[in-house]
């Protein structure tokens, strides 16, 4: 059986029943979301211009822009690994759970 963070499983008869239990909204998640939601849009505009260049890319600069996103996806990355983190310290999760 796979664990589900974001929901209670109960077994019932033989029927698997899922009830959602979310967490509420607090001002540091909405803050988060923000930053994630910020880092998502420059990491698709820098994939956007990656791909769809409007002039032809020497390799040095396709290099630059290669290394520059590389680094706003490991920011995007961090930003989400801090919500899922936020959410099991709101769910109350030992650290000790991955």
């Amino acid at each position: 059986m796979t664990i589900v963070w974001c929901r209670v499983l109960l077994l019932a008869s033989n029927l698997l029943v899922t009830l959602p239990t979310r967490v509420p909204q607090d001002n540091e998640e909405c803050r988060l979301f923000a930053l994630y939601q910020a880092s998502s849009d420059k990491e698709i505009a820098a994939t956007y211009r990656l791909l769809y260049p409007s002039h032809r890319l020497l390799q040095p600069e396709y290099t630059k822009s290669v290394a520059a996103l590389r680094a706003l996806r490991m920011e995007c990355n961090d930003e989400m690994l801090a919500i899922l983190a936020h959410h099991k310290k709101m769910l109350g999760f030992p650290a000790w759970i991955d």
